[in-house]
């Protein structure tokens, strides 16, 4: 059984990381349209909305080192699944680019990790029930 304080910390510790996500992600991206096209702090600027994303991930990541077993192959099963479905659709989409679809951007790479993660787990949690 999942310990349960610490899945309270877990929740606390994602979720201020996505709120900060939600916050710095906007507003980097109206400062990066204000600026010059020539600024140097363009790129940093750019890269900042990544910080709260490691801090989702190191909470990730302490909470998965105490989960149970069961709970951690769930999650590396839905990692698992994750992973192989973005694969396909990536490199799919990647081969219609030239047969004349729009290229589209990396960032909607790890919302469709993410989403596909939660389908996974929600597959794996019903299996092991």
């Amino acid at each position: 059984m999942m310990n349960r304080s610490a899945s309270k910390t877990y929740m606390r510790d994602f979720l201020l990381a996505m709120v900060a996500y939600v916050i710095v992600l906007p507003c980097s991206i109206v400062l990066i349209i204000a600026s010059p096209h020539t600024a140097w702090w363009r790129i940093p600027l750019s890269l900042v909305s990544v910080i709260p994303i490691l801090f989702a991930v190191r909470a990730f990541l302490r909470f998965f080192s105490q989960m149970d077993e069961v709970q951690r192959r769930i999650h590396l099963e839905a990692f698992a699944f994750s992973f192989g479905v973005t694969a396909i659709v990536t490199f799919s989409y990647g081969c219609l680019v030239y047969v004349g679809l729009p290229s589209l951007s990396w960032v909607y790479v790890l919302p469709l990790m993410t989403a596909l993660w939660g389908i996974g787990t929600a597959i794996a949690t019903r299996k092991y029930q």
